[in-house]
Parts: C-alpha cells; sequence; structure tokens
C-alpha cells in the first residue's frame, strides 16, 4: 500500500530507520481499501507501542490519493499469544505456539548494611534523616511519644538530589527497618517498575502486577525521573499511586530533581508528587565523605589506614557512589590477593598496593571528570552549532549566549580563574568577568531565555560527567 509506505518514509526521518524497520514494517498487513488498513501486530507490546506512539500521527499523516484520511484497524497475531478456551476461564495454550514461562516479578534487594544509624547526617541531610527515622519509629512503637510523622501523615515523600548523595541508602534503610517489624514494602529502582510493567503487558498478566503493586503498607521507588518519555510506565504509576493514596498507604519516591524540574514525566504525576513534602539530600563534605568511608569499611569488618582513606577520598572525588565502589573494589581485591591468608591485615595494605589493585577505576576516574572542554562540547550540542562557533569572533546571539553559559558554567561548576577561561575561549579576563556577571543577573531575574537553557545544560552535565570538587581533602599522599 503506497500510503503506508510514505507514512513510514516520513516516520523514519523522525524516528529514525531502525525503529520503523523493527516497530512499524514488521507490522503484518493483513488487508486493505480505500479507506481501510488492517495491520496484524506480533504481540501485545508491540500493540501497546504502535497505539501509543504512532496512533495519534495517523490522522494527520495517512491519507489516501483523495486526501480522506485512512483508518488503521490493528490487531495481534494469536500465534505468540494464549488464548481463552471458551467456557473457561483458564489461559490455554494452542497446538502450535511456544509455551510462555510462568509470569513472575523479581524485586530489588539494596544494600542490607544500609541503616538509619549508620547513615552519616549533616546539616545537608538531616531533615530528611529525621524524617524518615521518625516515620519508622512510628510504625513501630519506638517512640514514647506519639511522632507527628506518622504512616500516610505525608503522602508522598519525595526525595531529591545529586547522584550518589544518600538517597539509595535512605531508602534501603527505611525498607530494612519496616520490614522487621512486618510491615508489607515493596522496594523497586524506576528500572524495576519498568521492566515489570513491560513483561506483564507482555505476558498478558497486568491483574498480577496490579496485585503486587497495589497491596503494601508502603511503596518505595526509587530514581523516578528514569520514567521519562515512558508512557505505559507513567500510566501504570499513575493509577498505582492513586489506589495506595486513596488506601493511606504510604509512598516515598527519589529522584535527581524536584518534581518541579522533572523532564517528559506527565504533569498530573509530578503535580501528585508535590502532594506531600519534598525533601532534598544534600552533597556531603569532605570532612563527612572521610566519616562515610569509615562507617563503611568498618561494617565491611575491613578497618583501613588513614594514609589510605586519604588517597580513596583524593582519588576518586567525583561522587560518593564512585568513592564507595573504589572502597568495595580494594576489599574484594585484598581478599583476593591475599586469599591463601587466614587473615587479612587492612590496615597494612600500602597506597602503592592499593594504587595497584584500583588501576581500572582510577582510569575511569580519570575519563569522567568534567573539564572545560567537555563543557564546550554539550553546549554546543545543545544549542546546534559547533566549539569552534563558541569560541570564534561571531557577536551572534546564536554564539554569544552559548560562549556567555560557557563562561559561567567553567566558573560555578569548575572554579577556575578568570584569566584561565579567557584563555581557553579567546577573551580577556574582564570579558569574561562581564560575560559571568549578565548570566548570574538574568539568572536572578528568573529570565526563561537563560534559565531554561541553563538548567537543561546543567542535567546533562551531571548525568555525563562528573564535577570536580572544589575542595581538596588533602594537599599531599604518603606512599
Amino acid at each position: 500500500m503506497q500510503a503506508w509506505e510514505k507514512f513510514l518514509l516520513v516516520q523514519e526521518s523522525a524516528l529514525g530507520k531502525d525503529v520503523v524497520d523493527s516497530w512499524l514494517r514488521s507490522l503484518k498487513v493483513v488487508r486493505f481499501d480505500a479507506c481501510n488498513l488492517y495491520l496484524e501486530a506480533t504481540d501485545s507490546f508491540q500493540a501497546l507501542w504502535f497505539e501509543e506512539h504512532i496512533r495519534p500521527k495517523l490522522k494527520h499523516s495517512l491519507f489516501n490519493h483523495n486526501q480522506t484520511p485512512i483508518k488503521v484497524h490493528l490487531t495481534i497475531g494469536t500465534a505468540q499469544l494464549p488464548f481463552r478456551k471458551k467456557g473457561t476461564g483458564r489461559k490455554q495454550q494452542s497446538d502450535d505456539a511456544p509455551s510462555l514461562p510462568p509470569f513472575t516479578l523479581t524485586f530489588d534487594h539494596p544494600d542490607p548494611l544500609a541503616t538509619l544509624e549508620n547513615f552519616v547526617v549533616s546539616e545537608n541531610n538531616e531533615l530528611a534523616h529525621r524524617l524518615l527515622s521518625e516515620l519508622c519509629q512510628s510504625a513501630v512503637g519506638f517512640s514514647a511519644e506519639k511522632s507527628s510523622v506518622q504512616l500516610g501523615t505525608y503522602n508522598p515523600i519525595f526525595l531529591y538530589g545529586d547522584s550518589g548523595c544518600g538517597k539509595t541508602h535512605l531508602l534501603a534503610a527505611v525498607m530494612h527497618s519496616l520490614l522487621k517489624n512486618d510491615q508489607r514494602v515493596i522496594y523497586a529502582r524506576a528500572e524495576t517498575f519498568t521492566d515489570h510493567v513491560v513483561h506483564a503487558i507482555r505476558a498478558g498478566e497486568m491483574h498480577l502486577f496490579r496485585q503486587a503493586y497495589r497491596n503494601t503498607d508502603v511503596l518505595i521507588i526509587d530514581d523516578v525521573h528514569v520514567f521519562a518519555r515512558k508512557s505505559a510506565t507513567q500510566e501504570e504509576l499513575f493509577h498505582t499511586f492513586n489506589t495506595l493514596h486513596m488506601a493511606g498507604k504510604q509512598i516515598i519516591l527519589s529522584s535527581h530533581l524536584p518534581p518541579s524540574e522533572l523532564q517528559h514525566i506527565e504533569p498530573r504525576l509530578t503535580s501528585r508528587f508535590e502532594w506531600g513534602i519534598v525533601v532534598e539530600v544534600g552533597n556531603l563534605s569532605p570532612k563527612e565523605l572521610r566519616q562515610l568511608i569509615v562507617n563503611k569499611s568498618d561494617a565491611l569488618k575491613f578497618p583501613l589506614n588513614p594514609r589510605i582513606v586519604d588517597y580513596l577520598l583524593e582519588t576518586f572525588r567525583s561522587s560518593p557512589k564512585a568513592l564507595i565502589k573504589a572502597l568495595e573494589a580494594l576489599i574484594l581485591r585484598s581478599h583476593l590477593s591475599h586469599a591463601s591468608q587466614a587473615h587479612i591485615s587492612s590496615t597494612a595494605i600500602s597506597v602503592n598496593q592499593a594504587r595497584l589493585y584500583l588501576t581500572d577505576l582510577t582510569k575511569s576516574e580519570h575519563d569522567a571528570m568534567l573539564t572545560p572542554e567537555k563543557i564546550l562540547k554539550h553546549i554546543a550540542e545543545h544549542f546546534g552549532i559547533k566549539v569552534d562557533d563558541i569560541l570564534g569572533k561571531s557577536q551572534s546571539r546564536e554564539c554569544s549566549l552559548p560562549r556567555q553559559l560557557a563562561a559561567f558554567l567553567c566558573r560555578d561548576l569548575l572554579k577556575l580563574p578568570y584569566k584561565k577561561i579567557g584563555d581557553l575561549l579567546g577573551r580577556d579576563h574582564s570579558t569574561v568577568m562581564t560575560s559571568i556577571k549578565q548570566i548570574q543577573k538574568q539568572n536572578e531575574s528568573n529570565n526563561e531565555k537563560i534559565i531554561a537553557p541553563l538548567k537543561a545544560i546543567q542535567t546533562i552535565l551531571k548525568t555525563r560527567s562528573c564535577t570536580v570538587p572544589t575542595e581538596r581533602v588533602s594537599e599531599e599522599i604518603l606512599s
């Protein structure tokens, strides 16, 4: 059918050839006439994708030679699906259909060592820690006086903060605390929730998915920003949220950003995220990061020489996650290296040995560090120009604004001297100072033309790169 093929070619420019080949050209054309097209999907997941992403485009893009809209009828191929025998409620497989594995939901198991007691409390995360601690205490009747924070008092509780600030630790600690006291708790990363939706749709078992997620006392979902652009998942989350909220069941969520700044999440969801209480979880200071390492190594029964702690803090500065990953790798590789010894003296490990054990992670850390070149690259990509345009002499708005943002971010994120920023951009330091002040002024006056691209670029830099801390942990490491 020529009209359908033309429609597919148009979609290739918007979605890409690979997507069109995988999701649209694989649809079987059953039959067609002047005003109707009958298609057959291979499974319910492909059909759902079609309804979400393609159906809205048809009335504007699919016409016959008389410019009359063509109506598309979509069915699902029976060869791939279980069917119901007439008069029974049990699903049976057709003789020639492949057998489907039983539908199951496998949930995440967060760090068992994460507790509210060993969480490093600072002025940047004290409110979140106190709120969740009181929630757990009231749920088990621990506090002598009745707590003002009961399950469902603040619903939902929405935590946000940079990656590695401790959100997952807090969520895991809440889960462990409540499970010990016979509360029904579901903890799921956003990726896991999405996988469960997809598998339930494919298996035709959405009732089992809903039964699992909507029959709990507490639902905890980590990193809800991952739901961006996932329409089917957001739809299920919306109804799951409503069901639990109406029943007075506690919902706890986390994200990199506050609800108001989430991108590509439906407004009806972000508004619900703000119904309860939104709490920021701030980053730890160098001193608090040291305490984090000490707590973690003690919990793993592997206390470290202070010089090794210094080395880890100085080398893995991109994020607490990188720091903890390096610590765990060091402990594991030390055990493997000394497998023949009955006891390992962790305090006897030298800095040179630690460097040798962590060579690969050190290289990854170096590659992940945010640099002026990465800032320029991401700004150029955002505005659809070349880095050379930013560094060039053009004073047009298309080049001057990205240049000013580059100066501002190099100063704000990397704390580079004005002269060094000027050398990078080919400008003198006074021009750089003026550019930075202009961005600061526009940002403070809530100029949306500045705030929108600035926030978008900052989000990209957070998710794709790692910033360099403004404080050095120690000036010298002794080997």
